[in-house]
């Protein structure tokens, strides 16, 4: 088994008039490939850099021009898709998986196959390896660029950023360094447990509010309801933490308990946001609002 490490450079209509639609809408057109392959333990066995011809857009979109350098001449050289995707699966061999750096790289490559009326056939599925970072490493969920995650590992930053082979080399550095190949096999299920939490968490902003007293007042504000069913929660009197965090707990007879925490913002024109958050308690949460009722500091 070999491990395919693929980044892609993509140009983008320069209007919405230009955009192709049909077979489906292509956002982003491949005009760069940049791979890197690994072996089955993890070292360094070959890359792949390719230059493609685009057949739509054949005029660089001034923000993806800025963003990778490139210009409307350098898609005057290289091969037609078909061809760089014909070649890049003959380098890929017979028995591989693909991984990217954030999902867009297989919507994207999925768009061109489509346009250009190939199947998709022996290439699998790409596996997010940011996905990945930020559930299993980083354990937030949280959204980690490149060069956040090389950070987080003290990694080299020396190669330019936003070129389809060195994306692709710095994806496999980061990816050599998470061990990932073991969390291949549960990878389906981490992203539904993913999912499934996020369904967990709801959160929403009010905007000029008049003072803090205002917001603790306002039942729009106070107002619990289960992020899953939607239906109001019982709910116990929020505590205060400081003068800009307030804390509670709630219930939903068919999902359970909810922590439920008011974040208030002094904007500048002296009104006050408030974003509710609403999610699941964790032994924090719970020990944050005991010790909070303890000081009897409450609404």
């Amino acid at each position: 088994m070999n491990y395919i490490i693929i980044d892609m450079e993509w140009n983008q209509p320069s209007s919405k008039a230009d955009t192709v639609t049909e077979p489906v809408p292509l956002y982003g057109e491949i005009i760069r490939i940049g791979a890197v392959k690994l072996d089955s333990g993890l070292d360094e066995k070959d890359r792949f850099h390719c230059c493609v011809l685009p057949k739509y857009y054949r005029r660089m979109n001034s923000a993806v021009g800025r963003v990778t350098g490139l210009r409307s001449v350098s898609m005057t050289y290289g091969q037609r898709f078909p061809d760089a995707y014909d070649a890049f699966l003959k380098w890929c061999g017979e028995d591989f998986a693909v991984l990217s750096w954030g999902s867009e790289d297989d919507k994207i490559m999925n768009a061109n196959l489509a346009v250009h009326g190939i199947d998709r056939g022996r290439l699998p599925e790409f596996f997010d390896l940011q996905q990945i970072f930020a559930h299993k490493i980083a354990g937030n969920g949280r959204q980690y660029g490149i060069a956040a995650a090389l950070e987080y590992y003290g990694l080299p930053a020396d190669l330019k950023a936003h070129d389809a082979l060195n994306d692709a080399v710095y994806a496999a550095r980061i990816g050599r360094k998470m061990g990932f190949d073991k969390y291949l096999e549960g990878y389906e299920e981490m992203l539904r447990a993913a999912e499934e939490k996020k369904k967990e968490k709801y959160f929403f902003t009010y905007h000029r509010i008049e003072s803090a007293e205002a917001a603790m007042s306002s039942r729009r504000i106070t107002l619990c309801r289960c992020p899953l069913c939607r239906r109001i929660m019982k709910r116990g009197e929020y505590a205060r933490v400081n003068d800009t965090l307030y804390v509670t707990r709630a219930s939903c007879g068919r999902h359970g308990e909810f922590f439920v925490r008011l974040r208030l913002t002094l904007c500048p024109d002296k009104t006050y946001s408030v974003t509710r958050t609403i999610k699941r308690p964790s032994p924090e949460y719970i020990e944050l609002y005991e010790k909070s009722l303890e000081k009897l500091i409450k609404m």
